[in-house]
C-alpha cells in the first residue's frame, strides 16, 4: 500500500501554527513511509474566502518546503484538487446515496430548526434534528422540492456505536442518536464541507487522514458516508490542540500568528520546522542528545504512532533557542543572504559585522541589532552620561587615545594597540574593572553591553575609533 496523506487549507485566512502543524505532520508521514503528499483546495463555502489566501497558503508552503507530489497547481490523476471543480463528482456521489435510500429532502426553515434546539435544551436532551421531515413521501418532497427550499440529509438509523481506531487517541466512539441526522448538502447543489471532505478522501485514496482533534466529531459522521458508500475508510489521526504555555488557550498574540508573521520576525525555516515537529510529537531513542532535528532527519524519524494525546504547549523561549540553534549553522554568506546590510556604507564590512552578533541573535532580526554599534554612539542616553562623567573617565579615555594613536602610527595592529592603550591608561591612573573599561566600550559603542569591544574596533577601522574616542572626550566636557 502507497501511503497517501493530504492538507486540504481552507482559503478563509493564512497559514498559522495550527494548520501549519497539520501540514508538516501529513507532509512528514508520507515522506517518512515513502507515500505522496496531497494538497488539496477546500473552497466549496465561497462566502468565507478571502482573497490572496490560496496563494498565500502556496507560497508559504512552498517557502517550508513541503512540497507536494499532486495538487492545484501542479496536477495529478485523481484531480481537480480545488473543491469548487468538483461539484459535479459531488452531485454524482449524492445521487448515489438517494438510490441507497439513505438521503432525504429536509425542508425545516432556521427558525423551526432554532426552537427545535431551544426545546432539547431546555428538556435537558442531545440537541439534534429531530426527524421532521424523515416521513415525507418522497413523490410529496420531490413537489414540494419545485417552490421550497431543502437541504439533503443523511439518516442515521439506531444501531451500534460508531467507532473509530485513531493513531493518537486510540478506539473512541459515538453513540449514534447523538449524532442524529446531518445536512449532506444543500439544494442549490453545494456540499457541506464533512461531505465534500468525505468523497474527496475516498475518490483521491487518502490512506491517512491528519487533522486537529477539532474536527473529530465531523470524523464520526464522515465514517457514517465511507460506510454507507462503500468506500475505504482511511486512518485516522487527530493531533492534540496547541494550547498556552501555562496549559490555557493560546492567547491572541500566539494564537493569530501566522507563518508569514514568523518569517517577517526573522525565524528561519528549518527552526518553524524543526520546533513545530516538536508541537505534539516526541522523536524517541534516536540516539543523539538534544532537541534539534534537520528537516531530513524528521522526513526518516517521524511517525504518527509518537505524537502525544494531550494538548500541546506553545513556548517562545524554545521556538527562539531551537531557531538560534539552526542559524548557527548557516555560513556567513547564508547569513548575509538572509539578512543584507540596510546602510550600502556597511557592505564591505557587514560579514565581519555578522560574525561578531550571530551568536547572540535568536532570529534574523536579532543580527540587525549590530547596526547601533556600526552607526554613531549616543552619549545622551543616562547611563552613558553618567558614565563618560564620572570621575577619571575623561582622563582614561585622553590618556588611551594617546597610546592608540601613537601606536597606529608605528604601524601596530589596531586590536593590540587598543587592548594595550586602555591597559597602559589603567596603569598610569590606577583604574580598572568597569571604572576602566566601561569609559571606552561606552566612547566606542555608546552602551556598557555589547559584542567583544576589540574585534568590533577591528571592524570599524582605526580612524573611527579615534574620531569615536575624540567625541566622547569632548562630550565628558
Amino acid at each position: 500500500m502507497v501511503v497517501r496523506t493530504r492538507f486540504a487549507p481552507s482559503p478563509s485566512g493564512f497559514l498559522h501554527l495550527g494548520n501549519a502543524r497539520t501540514a508538516l505532520f501529513a507532509f512528514l508521514y508520507a515522506r517518512a513511509k515513502g507515500g505522496r503528499f496531497i494538497l488539496r483546495i477546500e473552497d466549496t463555502d465561497q462566502e468565507r474566502i478571502v482573497a490572496g489566501s490560496e496563494a498565500s497558503f502556496i507560497e508559504d508552503l512552498k517557502w517550508l518546503q513541503l512540497t507536494w507530489d499532486e495538487g492545484p497547481d501542479i496536477g495529478g490523476p485523481l484531480g481537480p484538487y480545488r473543491c469548487s471543480e468538483r461539484y459535479d463528482i459531488y452531485e454524482r456521489e449524492l445521487k448515489r446515496l438517494t438510490k441507497l435510500a439513505r438521503v432525504y429532502r429536509c425542508f425545516c426553515t432556521p427558525d423551526q430548526l432554532d426552537q427545535d434546539r431551544k426545546l432539547l435544551s431546555s428538556q435537558k436532551k442531545v440537541i439534534k434534528y429531530v426527524g421532521r421531515c424523515l416521513s415525507i413521501s418522497e413523490a410529496d418532497a420531490t413537489k414540494r422540492a419545485a417552490t421550497e427550499p431543502f437541504v439533503w440529509r443523511m439518516h442515521v438509523p439506531d444501531g451500534a456505536p460508531v467507532t473509530i481506531e485513531d493513531s493518537i487517541r486510540g478506539h473512541v466512539e459515538m453513540q449514534r442518536e447523538v449524532i442524529g441526522d446531518f445536512v449532506l448538502s444543500r439544494a442549490s447543489g453545494v456540499p457541506v464541507f464533512l461531505f465534500a471532505n468525505a468523497v474527496d478522501d475516498a475518490l483521491q485514496e487518502m490512506t491517512h487522514v491528519v487533522r486537529g482533534e477539532d474536527h473529530l466529531s465531523n470524523t464520526f459522521r464522515q465514517v457514517l458516508i465511507f460506510q454507507t458508500m462503500g468506500y475505504k475508510t482511511p486512518q485516522f489521526a487527530h493531533l492534540p490542540l496547541i494550547g498556552a504555555e501555562d496549559g490555557g488557550k493560546l492567547s491572541k498574540r500566539e494564537g493569530s500568528l501566522g507563518i508569514r508573521d514568523l518569517r517577517e520576525q526573522g525565524y528561519i525555516r528549518e527552526g518553524i520546522l524543526n520546533y513545530l515537529s516538536l508541537l505534539g510529537w516526541s522523536p524517541g531513542d534516536t540516539g543523539k542528545t538534544g532537541e534539534k532535528f534537520k528537516p531530513e532527519e524528521l522526513m526518516k524519524l517521524f511517525d504518527l504512532d509518537r505524537v502525544h494525546k494531550g494538548r500541546a504547549l506553545f513556548d517562545f523561549q524554545k521556538l527562539n533557542f531551537l531557531n538560534q540553534q539552526h542559524m548557527n549553522d548557516l555560513s556567513l554568506a547564508e547569513l548575509e543572504r538572509l539578512a543584507p546590510p540596510k546602510n550600502s556604507a556597511w557592505a564591505p564590512i557587514w560579514k565581519d559585522a555578522l560574525a561578531l552578533v550571530r551568536h547572540d541573535a535568536h532570529t534574523v532580526q536579532e543580527l540587525y541589532k549590530v547596526e547601533k554599534f556600526l552607526g554613531q554612539p549616543d552619549y545622551q542616553t543616562d547611563n552613558a552620561t553618567k558614565i563618560l562623567k564620572a570621575d577619571k573617565s575623561k582622563q582614561a579615555l585622553e590618556k588611551g587615545l594617546q597610546y592608540l594613536k601613537q601606536s597606529l602610527g608605528e604601524n601596530k595592529a589596531l586590536e593590540e594597540g587598543l587592548k594595550q592603550s586602555i591597559q597602559s591608561s589603567g596603569k598610569d591612573l590606577g583604574l580598572k574593572g568597569k571604572d576602566l573599561y566601561f569609559p571606552f566600550r561606552v566612547a566606542i559603542t555608546g552602551v556598557e553591553a555589547g559584542p567583544e569591544l576589540v574585534p568590533l574596533a577591528k571592524i570599524l577601522g582605526g580612524q573611527e575609533v579615534v574620531h569615536r574616542l575624540e567625541r566622547a572626550i569632548q562630550f565628558a566636557g
